[in-house]
């Protein structure tokens, strides 16, 4: 089962867009991610920025420093892929004046409540548009969403980010210029590091057998031959013939573990270990950071991460 929010009505989530967007005067509905007028904000107050999950939160602040005020729609611990939004979304997307979405078909939530609430002025920014998404038959298709594992396609979105900013609240522009280029630098550095990390395991050993497919950039990134996932969509359970290809594989591979992630429960992961004769590993961040200071980063997100797979895969 997957952790998550428990689910409102319909009816009553319908009449609560409905109230919600009277209440915070948007009257005035848009298409999600069409280009929309800005207004520039003054440099005496933060800027509101709402973000679709945690991860591109850290990300947002890496950039905005105390100069914004970011909202993670997605809470720590949730997926976003089937994620239900509650009243307290609305108003937070309602009050943004810039709106970072992954895009790819990540938040197949989000332009429903876009549409009802989002004023004119606010600029919505899809970070993945213009990279290449794995699986994707054409431009803004949904496709692999996870991009950001790849530490390259996340210089990408700190550059969208601070282009955004820039644009809405120029009297800060600088500023966001200063820490876009070292949030890159360090975005570098742990590239590097990454691979400096993964040339310890032994070539054999450099196989991820994982709960969803969010790994598939990273992997690719790095020379990590990826087996397969234990999800092949969103909130459906695999079949038993699936599970049982798949345990195959990881017989046939050499594959050492399986990787979850906290917001999944681990029983499927676990079935599949054991059955396969390999390890479980269970903490793996992706879609969400944790809730320790380590995990409040990208940064720290993933060198956590790597130093989770190494010790996996040479133990």
């Amino acid at each position: 089962m997957i952790l998550d929010k428990q689910k409102a009505p319909r009816p009553v989530w319908f009449a609560l867009t409905l109230s919600i967007a009277v209440l915070t005067g948007c009257s005035s509905p848009q298409r999600a991610g069409a280009p929309q007028p800005t207004t520039p904000t003054s440099s005496a107050q933060p800027l509101h920025v709402a973000a679709t999950i945690s991860t591109l939160a850290a990300l947002v602040k890496a950039v905005g420093g105390d100069k914004v005020d970011v909202v993670s729609i997605v809470p720590i611990g949730v997926s976003p892929e089937t994620y239900d939004p509650s009243p307290r979304d609305l108003i937070a997307l309602a009050n943004a004046q810039i709106i970072f979405k992954n895009g790819a078909g990540l938040e197949i939530w989000l332009d429903k409540m876009l549409r009802a609430v989002a004023k004119p002025s606010t600029k919505v920014v899809v970070l993945s548009d213009g990279l290449p998404v794995a699986g994707a038959k054409g431009p803004g298709e949904p496709g692999n969403p996870h991009l950001w594992l790849d530490p390259t396609y996340a210089q990408g979105y700190v550059r969208k980010m601070s282009d955004a900013m820039s644009e809405v609240d120029p009297a800060n522009a600088a500023l966001y210029r200063t820490r876009e280029r070292d949030e890159l630098a360090r975005l570098a550095d742990l590239d590097a590091w990454i691979k400096q990390r993964i040339a310890t395991i032994p070539p054999a050993n450099r196989t991820m057998l994982t709960f969803h497919d969010a790994w598939y950039y990273f992997d690719r990134r790095y020379g990590i031959r990826d087996v397969g996932a234990i999800e092949q969509s969103p909130g459906q359970s695999p079949s038993a013939a699936y599970l049982a290809a798949l345990i195959g594989q990881a017989r046939a591979s050499g594959t050492r573990a399986v990787f979850a992630e906290p917001q999944f429960s681990p029983k499927l992961a676990r079935q599949l270990a054991d059955s396969a004769g390999i390890k479980t590993v269970t903490d793996l961040y992706d879609d969400t950071l944790g809730t320790t200071p380590q995990l409040q980063t990208y940064e720290g997100m993933m060198r956590y991460d790597v130093d989770t797979i190494v010790k996996a895969l040479t133990s």
